[in-house]
């Protein structure tokens, strides 16, 4: 049986278009970490479609790499490899439904998805759907409201963001009510961005594994976020951070779980842990997170090996690691 992995910027998503400073440098490493773990897994065949101006990378012994130039149909390179495949490992962003829209696909091709159904994928790719699911599950979350009609702040500092962008991407801080109403003025598409409050606490993000309503906590890890031009800006993490509170954080992950049962395969969560409310959560992203570069050699715990575990049964978590590893974004 061959694995197809797909890392959506390097894998040739953005074929004849160009490639995003910021995402392509997150794709790589998280493509390169992925790799990395399937080199311990020498008798899976991998196959890796790669924009041929992404064609750097390590790989595993046993990868058939198909080069994708700017004048071909990536959906149709896609399908063929689907058919060759056994495994699909999908790493894309949920903007626009493109993550959801790939594993529709290889759903309808009957291959074994090693992530969440679509179904969920879209829950969590809208993240006001996702702040609704968990109020009505009474799980601590950041407050998420729809800009559309919001003409006046809801909140004393505000961020504006994309309803269904990654990361920092498209954030926007608004830290006076007074430079509300000229900021959402020169904004388009309200009904596409939502508002949240500016909130004090260090942000951290979960990594875990999850199966069928249950959850495991593998690490929590320290983002290093700055604000540049009233933006924020992901510059590192610090994976496997020491927290007290990692009991806490297994609880909350073990509500998740129950919350959206539907949620499979590795999944970041990411938080504010805030000194009068306690940890909320931000949003959850149900796909390989920068923090997975660097786990396996802060935990010792190989993803892809406990990822397919999960096909068969539970996961095996030997933590024969534990330490701090900075990832670096550059």
């Amino acid at each position: 049986m061959k694995i197809l992995v797909f890392e959506y910027i390097t894998g040739g998503g953005m074929a004849g278009r160009p490639l995003p400073v910021s995402l392509l440098s997150e794709g790589r490493m998280m493509l390169q970490a992925l790799l990395n773990d399937l080199k311990f897994l020498p008798n899976l065949p991998v196959l890796l479609p790669l924009d041929d101006r992404c064609l750097n990378v390590s790989l595993p012994r046993n990868t058939e790499v198909v080069p994708v130039s700017q004048t071909d149909d990536i959906k149709q390179i896609l399908a063929e490899l689907i058919q060759q495949a056994g495994l699909v490992w999908l790493i894309a962003p949920e903007t626009e439904g493109i993550l959801a829209d790939l594993a529709q696909i290889v759903t309808r091709h009957q291959k074994i998805l090693l992530m969440s159904q679509s179904e969920t994928l879209a829950i969590c790719a809208n993240k006001l759907f996702t702040y609704r699911c968990l109020l009505a599950n009474g799980i601590p979350a950041v407050e998420t409201l729809s800009l559309a009609g919001l003409n006046k702040p809801p909140f004393p500092a505000c961020v504006i963001k994309p309803i269904d962008g990654v990361g920092c991407e498209g954030s926007l801080i608004i830290d006076r009510p007074i430079d509300y109403a000229a900021a959402i003025e020169n904004l388009l598409h309200h009904e596409s961005l939502l508002v949240q409050p500016l909130l004090a606490g260090p942000v951290l993000s979960l990594s875990c594994l999850f199966k069928q309503g249950r959850g495991w906590l593998l690490c929590c890890n320290q983002q290093h976020v700055t604000v540049r031009q009233n933006r924020f800006s992901l510059q590192a993490c610090l994976v496997n951070a020491a927290y007290p509170q990692l009991a806490l954080y297994q609880e909350l992950v073990d509500r998740v779980a129950v919350a959206i049962p539907g949620l499979w395969g590795y999944i970041g969560i990411d938080i504010i842990d805030t000194p009068d409310q306690g940890p909320l959560i931000l949003e959850i992203n149900p796909r390989l997170t920068t923090s997975y570069v660097g786990i396996r050699q802060a935990t010792g715990i190989n993803v892809v090996e406990q990822v397919l575990r999960l096909l068969d049964g539970d996961p095996y978590l030997c933590f024969s690691s534990n330490q701090a590893v900075q990832v670096e974004i550059y």
